[in-house]
């Protein structure tokens, strides 16, 4: 009997996910729609758009336009992104920094620690501050928790299996999160969120976007892939892999700590070069390198053939439709960017990588935003 019953409780989940991501979609608005597009019988449909509109994630209020053989008016049926929140919190570029987002993705609040090289029980402990900074914010019964981790993420159990940013192997998060919050907690890999947030709000600009990929650089060097849709496939941690020259891995080549140490050398070679031996940031580099600084320009032709490569990798190998370019690295700018796209097409047939969209991700907060995005996804399948 429990199988049955386990199997009953699925089915009728299922169905109300259904009904409610037809609404929210606009797919549908009333019951005689909702019934006749997702192919429920009516009195299964009633029943479960009774018990939404009881949890408050839908409303009943006005009138829509009767069928052409007449009748009755349908009351329709709308869809309250207030009803719940959300948090997503990311765990990048040096910080824990997190949103509360309702459920169509709009921020409420934000929320940040740095980490300042935590490792371990540390990072969780800040986390958790970040978490508890937004939980006091909140103005909505809380559904769910996302967290964007850098690293090798096994999404559906949310164990992290490596993090050495963190300091995290084999790490329970989403089990410990949910045991100390008492929701259900989602965790993925930093750079699939950044896609997925992109995708799934319709940040990247691109309303025609069917695949798209998005590449991360902080201190890692990783890739997040959504393709058909917002299913979010598993890319991740690239930093391990070798520059074509075979001499070099990729997050000692793109990573921050490492753009650090070029820059430094480049300055010992360039003594005339503008850039700070001081908290050195992206916007130096950029704004040295528009003014002519060689050792400014060096680095940029330098990460722009090493982003290039990766680029050609993506563009070769999936034909996506947009590929974006996330991280502070961003602030280098536009013509940074027309770089890479110039010697990726050196790589391959310009005609492969025309068609393709590439852009610069500026706003900060993506994996965060992304997410909240992945907990929407799991828990209400509304996305």
């Amino acid at each position: 009997m429990k199988p049955l019953k386990a199997t009953r409780e699925n089915l009728r989940r299922h169905n109300r996910q259904l009904l409610l991501r037809a609404v929210y979609t606009g797919l549908a608005n009333n019951r005689a729609a909702l019934a006749s597009e997702t192919g429920l019988a009516k009195p299964t449909v009633s029943d479960l758009i009774g018990e939404l509109i009881a949890d408050g994630l839908l409303t009943e209020g006005g009138l829509g336009e009767s069928t052409e053989s007449g009748g009755k008016r349908p009351t329709l049926i709308k869809f309250v992104p207030e009803a719940r929140q959300v948090i997503g919190v990311s765990l990048d570029n040096g910080r824990a920094f997190g949103v509360l987002c309702n459920l169509a993705g709009q921020v409420a609040a934000q929320h940040y620690a740095e980490l300042e090289n935590a490792q371990g029980d540390a990072v969780e402990a800040l986390l958790t501050d970040v978490i508890n900074g937004l939980v006091a914010q909140l103005d909505a019964p809380l559904l769910c928790i996302g967290v964007g981790v850098p690293g090798v993420v096994e999404t559906g159990s949310g164990i992290i299996t490596d993090s050495p940013p963190l300091g995290w192997r084999h790490w329970p998060l989403s089990e410990r999160l949910s045991a100390r919050y008492g929701v259900p907690v989602y965790t993925g890999n930093s750079a699939e969120l950044t896609a997925l947030a992109q995708y799934a709000f319709g940040l990247n600009g691109d309303d025609h976007t069917r695949s798209l990929v998005t590449v991360l650089i902080t201190n890692s060097v990783e890739v997040g892939i959504t393709l058909g849709g917002i299913t979010c496939h598993q890319g991740g941690d690239i930093s391990g892999l070798f520059s074509t020259t075979g001499e070099s891995r990729l997050d000692t080549l793109l990573g921050w700590p490492a753009v650090q140490r070029r820059a430094a050398e480049l300055r010992r070679q360039h003594p005339g070069s503008t850039l700070p031996e001081n908290g050195l940031t992206y916007m130096h580099i950029h704004y040295s390198a528009a003014n002519g600084d060689p050792a400014a320009q060096q680095l940029g032709e330098e990460m722009s053939t090493y982003l290039a490569q990766i680029m050609g990798w993506i563009v070769g190998l999936l034909r996506p439709d947009h590929v974006s370019l996330a991280g502070p690295i961003v602030n280098l700018g536009d013509d940074f960017l027309r770089r890479i796209v110039e010697k990726t097409e050196s790589m391959l047939w310009p005609e492969v990588v025309r068609p393709v969209v590439f852009s610069l991700a500026y706003s900060g907060n993506l994996s965060a935003i992304g997410a909240a995005a992945l907990a929407l996804h799991r828990e209400l399948d509304i996305l």
